[in-house]
């Protein structure tokens, strides 16, 4: 009996520590299993953070960002014009119009005044730059100070040219800082050099676009506006016409004036001419007849030796 129960129990004792054996490979073999998934798991995670996986988020949010900026964007336009302005004193009008502008704001480019003399009249012209949204108070506020004669006004549309520069120059930001991050990554020399070659071209190009895009925010917030002020005339219109006899009289009198008033600038004008006309006349009479003269006294001269021959 005791044997039996050592064998029994030695048989349980076996079984036992083959069943731990086997539920340890198992917990073992999950624990692995479980961890390796967990690092398959990391790395995919790692691949999908890559560089091209931040660059093309990126892209997409450049691109959507560009997308609400278009439809968000208001118009963008450019407004010049020209102004004809009669003033009795155009220097006095152009001071005028000049601290116009400079209290709306604005500015004055250009500026240039002619005094009137020799029978010209006086004259100012004025290149001034004024907000965009005081034209028209502008205008108005033009008639207090002359007779405005003519306005003629343009505008251009530049909202698309403008959408598609703040777009590249987004895109040029994006590049340049690629390109920062890439020269500090950089270890060889030649590498180096590559990526500051690359950075600066992409910098120039960046500084460009946002210096048009400077102006053209300029030319959109102030238009120009080109101003010529000159005197008024004091007569502007002929006097009224008369009609019947006394008309007719008045008209040929007139008609006749004008003809006499042409046939002596036509004597005129002939008059230097007659008179070397009539000096060369003179001289030539007086060359005929000093060649009579001495032609009469050769031929009495040869008729007095003839007679005294026959004698």
């Amino acid at each position: 009996m005791r044997r039996r129960v050592l064998i029994t129990s030695s048989i349980l004792l076996v079984a036992l520590v083959a069943a731990c054996s086997a539920s340890g490979d198992s917990a073992v073999g999950g624990a692995s299993a479980e961890f390796g998934s967990g690092m398959t798991m990391t790395q995919e995670q790692a691949g999908g953070g890559d560089g091209g996986g931040s660059d093309a988020a990126a892209d997409e949010s450049l691109a959507l960002g560009s997308v609400a900026d278009t439809s968000a964007s208001p118009r963008e336009v450019i407004t010049r014009g020209e102004v004809t302005l009669a003033a009795e004193d155009p220097r006095a009008a152009a001071a005028a119009v000049v601290a116009l502008v400079e209290r709306d704001g604005g500015r004055v480019d250009a500026r240039s005044e002619s005094a009137g003399a020799d029978g010209q009249e006086a004259v100012a012209w004025l290149t001034v730059r004024i907000p965009s949204d005081d034209m028209t108070s502008t205008l108005t506020a033009l008639e207090d100070i002359g007779e405005v004669r003519r306005v003629d006004l343009t505008a251009e549309d530049v909202t698309g040219d403008v959408q598609d520069l703040d777009a590249r120059i987004r895109a040029m930001r994006l590049s340049a800082s690629r390109m920062e991050e890439l020269l500090s990554r950089a270890t060889t020399n030649s590498d180096i050099i590559s990526a500051e070659n690359a950075l600066a071209e992409r910098q120039a190009t960046l500084e460009s676009m946002q210096t048009q895009r400077a102006r053209i925010a300029e030319e959109v917030a102030l238009s120009t506006l080109t101003i010529q002020i000159s005197t008024t005339p004091l007569v502007e219109a002929g006097p009224p016409s008369t009609g019947g006899f006394l008309g007719g009289l008045q008209a040929g009198w007139n008609a006749l004036v004008t003809v006499l008033g042409g046939l002596l600038v036509v004597v005129g004008a002939l008059l230097p001419w007659a008179a070397l006309g009539g000096v060369l006349a003179v001289a030539a009479v007086a060359v005929v007849r000093a060649a009579r003269r001495r032609r009469s006294a050769a031929e009495v001269s040869a008729s007095a030796d003839g007679a005294g021959g026959a004698m």
